[in-house]
């Protein structure tokens, strides 16, 4: 196989991919049961929408904290609405002590100046879809991606449905509008919790902001090389060696490297590693105060758990800190949120608060949102000397309608024996490495093993490389997959029942869920 005809191989499966997240799969399509998890009849979210596996380890929240959040609801109305006048230290104090979740959207909005930049961009985002649809090289990754983040949760548990069309849509129109990173692994969840409290725009123009504004500047973590991550390690070490030594030395000593536990805490704020509950509070204060929460949660953590982590060997500690943080958080969000603001001005005694001025080599090097199809390296394929011409994009398709998402409900299952994966290597810049490829991370999280295969074809000198095979942690279980095709998920849900007696949440008839005000 030669470059022209591995070009038509990428062109053809980026098209094919993109009409399944805007169209569905057609009637000749075989979907694999797989990648469509069914949901029982009978079913149970917690109050955040998350599907309750096993009820047996399912902690029923405290009334009297739902009480307390309902009361600040309207106090947050009032702050909400007079959020110009509002004075930085009352923003700061509520906001330790919790944004209610039914208002958590709007105030991340605020907070991340998403309204403004909304007013002055408009329809940059339709038009960077347009984009991506038509020249992306990162659609089959992103489409990976998708299948597999936050499966556990209802608005990403159909297959192609409403919710997995936005993310497939923020994610392919970034990897345009950021041509320094395109996509990177890792991303994904963080656009789908931006999803999950705000509109498809706004958690388009949050990601944005996340990554670019000096504030967050996750730029850093994303580019090749992730030059901030490794800042951010080596400030972490910094900490540990001044403040908890008896730790670190025993860390070191069972041959546990900063690198094997805080890649998910810093690469994208802890998501997966802590209580989700907790999560959102530590997104609360990172929104509001920048990185250096990152810094001081890792700190937080250590300190917290310290005593239990010097009863362990190096497997018990990664499996504590990768996966039992997470199943058995022994303390309340609110305790740990008091303990994190102590540690803050720990940090700061020490002149230990700040990991340093980015690199130059962090920054953006090309202006975001301009883009030329000269930049992306992968030709339109020809067909006996004739370009192929596609179809005109309409934007108004970005947003499909019901029918249309009460169809989706599968994966592709493509008999090609090349697809966009073994052909990486060869399209340049445009195939951005992968965290996964350059990270070292125990296989309680990810485990990577890619292989260079040759080309089968004689008369070429291309090497390939295979897929990269992914080894997850399955949060969610769900039945032996059958042959035949599942059913519409909108169609198996009978009866869902909010794990939460007081705050009560609600599912659209098209599965969607919904943080809802507890006000009546």
């Amino acid at each position: 196989m030669n470059e022209d005809e591995i070009a038509d191989k990428v062109y053809e499966e980026r098209e094919r991919i993109v009409d399944l997240y805007r169209n569905g799969p057609g009637d000749g399509t075989i979907i694999d049961p797989v990648d469509d998890p069914t949901i029982n009849d009978y079913i149970k979210l917690d109050r955040f929408g998350f599907i309750v596996g096993d009820e047996s380890k399912f902690k029923k929240e405290d009334p009297q904290e739902i009480k307390i959040e309902v009361n600040r609801e309207q106090k947050w109305l009032k702050m909400i609405s007079n959020w110009d006048s509002l004075s930085r230290d009352k923003l700061k104090r509520r906001i330790y002590k919790g944004i209610p979740n039914s208002l958590r959207g709007k105030v991340w909005a605020k907070l991340l100046g998403v309204d403004q930049l909304t007013d002055d961009q408009k329809n940059k985002y339709k038009h960077m879809c347009e984009l991506a649809w038509e020249h992306s090289p990162d659609v089959r990754q992103i489409d990976l991606d998708v299948n597999r983040t936050y499966r556990e949760h209802i608005n990403f548990r159909k297959r192609y449905n409403f919710k997995q069309q936005e993310l497939f849509n923020i994610l392919s129109a970034y990897s345009i509008y950021n041509l320094d990173i395109g996509y990177t692994q890792g991303m994904s969840q963080i656009a789908a919790l931006l999803l999950m409290y705000l509109s498809e725009d706004e958690a388009f123009w949050a990601l944005s902001t996340l990554i670019s504004d000096s504030k967050y500047y996750m730029h850093g973590f994303f580019i090749p090389g992730f030059p901030k991550l490794i800042r951010f390690q080596d400030h972490h070490d910094k900490i540990m060696n001044k403040l908890l030594p008896k730790l670190k030395k025993h860390l070191d000593k069972n041959g546990v490297e900063t690198g094997l536990y805080t890649l998910k805490w810093f690469f994208q704020c802890f998501l997966d590693r802590i209580p989700f509950k907790l999560t959102l509070r530590v997104w609360d204060t990172f929104l509001l105060e920048g990185d250096k929460i990152l810094s001081a949660m890792a700190y937080c953590l250590l300190k917290l758990h310290r005593h239990q982590l010097y009863a362990l060997g190096m497997d018990d500690i990664l499996n504590f800190l990768q996966v039992k943080l997470e199943q058995n958080y022994m303390h309340t969000a609110d305790y740990t949120i008091e303990k994190l603001q102590e540690c803050l001005v720990e940090l700061k005694k020490n002149k230990l608060d700040n990991a340093g001025q980015p690199s130059p080599n962090e920054r953006l090097k090309r202006e975001l949102g301009i883009f030329n199809p000269d930049d992306i390296p992968v030709r339109k394929p020809q067909i006996n000397g004739v370009g192929k011409i596609r179809k005109p994009i309409n934007a108004d398709q970005i947003h499909s309608s019901p029918e249309q998402d009460s169809q989706r409900q599968g994966s592709i299952i493509t008999n090609d024996k090349n697809s966009l994966d073994d052909v990486s290597s060869i399209v340049g810049d445009s195939s951005r490495r992968s965290l996964l490829d350059t990270s070292v991370t125990s296989a309680a999280t990810t485990t990577v093993s890619p292989q260079s295969i040759q080309n089968d074809d004689a008369g070429s000198d291309v090497t390939c490389v295979s897929p990269q095979p992914d080894v997850l942690r399955i949060y969610v279980p769900y039945d032996t997959p059958t042959k035949k095709s599942p059913t519409s998920v909108s169609n198996k849900i009978t009866t869902i029942q909010v794990m939460d007696e007081i705050a009560t949440p609600t599912v659209d008839t098209d599965g969607m869920f919904k943080a809802v005000s507890t006000l009546n």
